[in-house]
């Protein structure tokens, strides 16, 4: 379990993918506290030829995660309003789409 030591955590990653020409990608976080565990994981795809995480172009998506993830844990601790309490969140860069389906029940 996630939280053994009856604490969360914030879980956040990216994936990243061709789309036509250009990178695509899924900013996701995931917040794991004692009332709910589950955690959320991108698919992950593994092609040697594709490099967009070693691309400096990437450097924002990761930006954004950290923002994403900070944001979060101060919704936790109460210095932001929190009125949905999801657990998790999902930003899809080619339709500018932020998702929060998973909220806390």
């Amino acid at each position: 379990m996630c939280c053994a030591q009856g604490s969360g955590f914030i879980d956040c990653g990216i994936g990243v993918y061709r789309a036509g020409e250009s990178p695509a990608g899924i900013v996701r976080t995931t917040t794991c506290t004692p009332e709910r565990q589950e955690l959320h994981r991108l698919p992950v795809v593994d092609d040697a030829d594709d490099d967009e995480y070693n691309n400096i172009q990437v450097a924002d998506l990761n930006a954004l995660n950290a923002i994403h993830a900070v944001i979060k844990w101060k919704k936790l601790f109460g210095f932001y309003a929190d009125l949905e309490h999801e657990h998790h969140s999902a930003y899809t860069v080619d339709g500018n789409h932020l998702s929060d389906d998973d909220q806390s029940q």
